[in-house]
């Protein structure tokens, strides 16, 4: 019987390639081909996982199955190929969802928070001698991949309510099924496939109507989209909010290494968590992880054990410069007008008295139309900030007819736009001072730019020099 061989197209992003590490250590072939500008050479040399950087049917050789990435065209050579060929096609979801379907799964879903409630759970779990099998969409710091699929009895899982590629609308968390789901928020994101809000809404109604009835949701209740989408579930719902809630943070303490609170469960008094994450937001996602943990069975001595231990994401609130230097440089990965305003309030509470610089660069031109309005208002607690060009993301035939200008123009007079990344490195360094706190803010770093800026500004980690 010949060896089984997946072939990963797009195996550049953090999700595929980890997925395609995973596969690999199950004993399968692993190949794949990618056209982007940056390929992550040394992991793939270092995970001896062979790739091109051209589309070409001859690459299909061998190949059983193919696992396709969302930016993936129908008009890719190698897919159309395999199309013909016969050769089963699926979306990493899809595999992931497959891989996956024995374990217990919990799933953590929602427009925001999705990334570091995932990296919290699964590593408090990992702490506690669990060791689940796990997917995060951008490199957890606790662990050596995005991804493990080991067969475990449990499975803590990013869901993106996103489309899984571009020949399958389903959203990728309609391929987990899980057992508990964490519902974190709910707003319109993804314009160049979701409409409106409403459209937003229903997918996550489907995902609620999909959980068994023995399932359990875990939902914040700071939202009234959330609140009713949770309610039509039938099942064991828990709530979690800063009041009103089942599940709540008492005495939040906003600290320069992290957040600290109370945790408090209806009127049970359970202890101090502590966590080095920053934000309101993240005290929020402190809650659910907890919240979710403790009721799979964790003591809270070993939950409070692991999120001391806990790491971050990789560009979430992610301090660049050295610690103690004159200036701090932040890098986040926020990309949606109420991420940006979250990051910088978070800056404020973790900084406070200093003043926040923001640096964002927008992340498509159909979020940036759409959602225009919300972005003249996103920006309005920092003391000053740039704007500049728009990372273009977007499918093909989008609508392109908006700028990051557009942002600048409508956010403010401590708002200005540039547009030359060379000028926007100037301009910062030249409007910066000792004590002041510069987030960078972009999807896919805006050129590595918070790295640039903070050697430029003589605070970057020993490491970097």
């Amino acid at each position: 019987m010949s060896k089984e061989h997946y072939h990963f197209l797009g195996i550049f992003g953090h999700a595929m390639r980890g997925v395609a590490a995973a596969v690999k250590d199950l004993g399968r072939t692993v190949t794949g081909t990618d056209e982007g500008d940056s390929p992550p050479t040394d992991w793939l040399r270092k995970q001896d996982i062979r790739w091109w950087s051209k589309p070409d049917p001859r690459h299909l050789q061998g190949v059983t199955t193919v696992i396709i990435s969302g930016r993936i065209e129908p008009d890719n050579p190698e897919l159309v190929a395999a199309q013909r060929q016969g050769i089963p096609v699926f979306s990493f979801a899809e595999l992931v969802g497959d891989l996956t379907k024995r374990a217990r799964r919990i799933v953590i879903a929602g427009t925001h928070g999705k990334t570091t409630t995932t990296s919290l759970l699964a590593w408090t779990f990992e702490s506690a001698k669990r060791h689940p099998d796990y997917l995060v969409g951008i490199q957890p710091k606790n662990f050596p991949s995005t991804v493990r699929l080991a067969d475990g009895a449990l499975a803590v899982i990013e869901g993106d309510e996103y489309r899984s590629s571009l020949i399958d609308d389903r959203s990728k968390f309609a391929h987990y099924r899980p057992a508990t789901l964490i519902l974190t928020s709910i707003e319109h994101d993804h314009p160049d496939f979701f409409q409106d809000l409403a459209a937003v809404r229903d997918r996550f109604a489907e995902l609620i109507k999909d959980l068994p009835a023995d399932g359990r949701l875990v939902h914040w209740a700071g939202s009234e989209t959330v609140r009713e989408v949770a309610e039509a579930f039938p099942g064991e719902r828990h709530s979690y909010a800063f009041e009103d809630a089942d599940w709540y943070p008492e005495h939040p303490r906003y600290e320069p290494d992290g957040i600290r609170f109370v945790l408090k469960h209806h009127d049970d008094t359970l202890g101090e968590l502590i966590v080095p994450i920053y934000g309101e937001h993240n005290v929020l996602n402190a809650v659910a992880a907890a919240a979710v943990a403790l009721q799979e069975g964790l003591s809270f001595e070993e939950v409070a054990k692991a999120f001391t231990g806990f790491k971050g994401a990789a560009r979430r609130f992610e301090l660049i410069s050295e610690p103690g230097a004159d200036i701090t440089v932040i890098d986040d990965y926020a990309h949606h007008p109420t991420e940006a305003r979250t990051t910088i309030r978070a800056a404020k509470l973790h900084y406070p008295g200093r003043r926040v610089i923001a640096v964002y660069q927008p992340h498509t031109y159909s979020r940036t139309k759409e959602l225009l309005s919300e972005y003249h208002q996103a920006f309005g607690d920092a003391d000053q900030a740039f704007i500049t060009k728009i990372e273009d993301f977007d499918p093909k035939g989008v609508d392109l007819k908006v700028s990051g200008s557009d942002v600048a123009a409508g956010a403010g007079k401590r708002v200005r736009y540039v547009e030359d990344r060379g000028e926007l490195l100037d301009a910062v360094v030249k409007a910066a001072r000792p004590g002041d706190v510069i987030l960078s803010m972009s999807v896919s770093g805006n050129d590595s730019f918070a790295q640039k800026l903070a050697k430029r500004l003589g605070g970057d980690p020993p490491e970097a020099r």
